[in-house]
């Protein structure tokens, strides 16, 4: 193999390595992210859920007002019963009293449903406030986690970008500049070998006579396909 292609093949072998190392970075935030994302719709949650609460005690204070002044109703009108003179008065005022219990019965089934749903919210919000806890404990630890391992990807791709400075300097300028062109265009896979007459990178056949050409090593050819350089694989 041509001296420059084996420089080219180790420099390809780093740069997709140091590729491989800043995605890995980049990746490393997606549960963090996750988390942080899971903590704000609990919160969300638990803020609706607030609201909620807030509205039902709004209405059993309501409740419980127009009950105490019913009560304090229904006491002035038993009072009245004894003093009544006439049948006619006697039942038009027990069937107030009556209408005034049924009605009281029915704020005090309120009272009752609405103090039975504020518990159940409460539980709902507490069980969310625990989640939140365990989701924000997660969090910290997954921060740590981060901060450790994107030490040590910096530190492995500091030490392949100094051996890649030097890797380059054996490359000689105008096909440095034909190796970075093809870096870019075709996401750092720059060479490929061909094997029986066909390229690895594209799966497309060489011509046989450009195929005679590469297992002879004279020059460097590129594929006519996808125009990688290319090299034989020899068994």
């Amino acid at each position: 193999m041509k001296p420059e292609l084996t420089v080219l093949i180790r420099l390809q072998g780093i740069d997709l390595e140091i590729r491989k190392l800043k995605g890995e970075k980049e990746r490393l935030p997606e549960r963090l992210n996750a988390l942080l994302e899971a903590i704000d719709t609990k919160n969300e949650e638990i803020a609706q859920i607030k609201d909620k609460l807030a509205d039902l005690r709004t209405r059993k204070t309501e409740v419980e007002d127009e009950l105490e002044l019913e009560l304090e109703r229904l006491k002035k009108s038993q009072q009245k019963l004894s003093a009544v003179k006439t049948n006619k008065e006697f039942q038009a005022l027990s069937k107030e009293i009556e209408e005034i219990k049924k009605a009281n019965k029915a704020r005090e089934d309120e009272i009752l449903q609405l103090e039975e749903e504020m518990e159940s919210l409460k539980q709902e919000t507490e069980k969310l406030a625990e989640e939140v806890k365990g989701f924000e404990k997660e969090a910290q630890a997954e921060k740590k986690h981060i901060e450790e391992t994107e030490k040590e990807l910096d530190k492995k791709i500091e030490g392949l970008t100094k051996e890649r400075e030097e890797v380059v300097k054996e490359v000689k300028p105008d096909l440095m500049t034909k190796y970075r062109f093809l870096a870019e265009k075709r996401a750092g896979i720059v060479l490929a070998a061909v094997d029986d007459g066909v390229c690895s990178a594209c799966n497309m056949n060489i011509p046989p006579q450009m195929y005679n050409e590469l297992l002879r090593e004279e020059r460097i050819l590129y594929c006519p396909s996808c125009q990688r350089i290319i090299y034989a694989l020899k068994t």
